[in-house]
């Protein structure tokens, strides 16, 4: 007879194998999130939540600013213009 926690599930064997997922994949995967969603999955992992080497935005900030450019009308950005210390998650659910 099995252990009862042999169906459980069992961790990555490797960290490291989400750093082989292409960046725009996980992009594109953010993409589907509000900007409490966005903001939740930044502060779950550095990962997503700081930018990694060469980005200038971490990948949950990169998709609310995607989000923002598609989504605002050009009045809306007048609106509401960035300040230096406002995240994109900000500047996104302020829309």
């Amino acid at each position: 007879m099995q252990p009862r926690d042999s169906k459980r599930a069992r961790p990555l064997p490797d960290p490291t194998l989400l750093e082989a997922l292409d960046s725009d994949l996980l992009l594109r995967c953010a993409s589907y999130l509000d900007a409490d969603g966005l903001a939740r999955l930044g502060r779950s992992s550095a990962a997503f939540g700081t930018p990694q080497a060469g980005q200038q935005r971490s990948l949950a900030n990169e998709a609310a600013h995607q989000r923002f450019r598609q989504s605002a009308t050009d009045e809306e950005r007048r609106c509401l213009p960035k300040h230096d210390d406002e995240s994109d998650i900000g500047l996104y659910r302020a829309l």
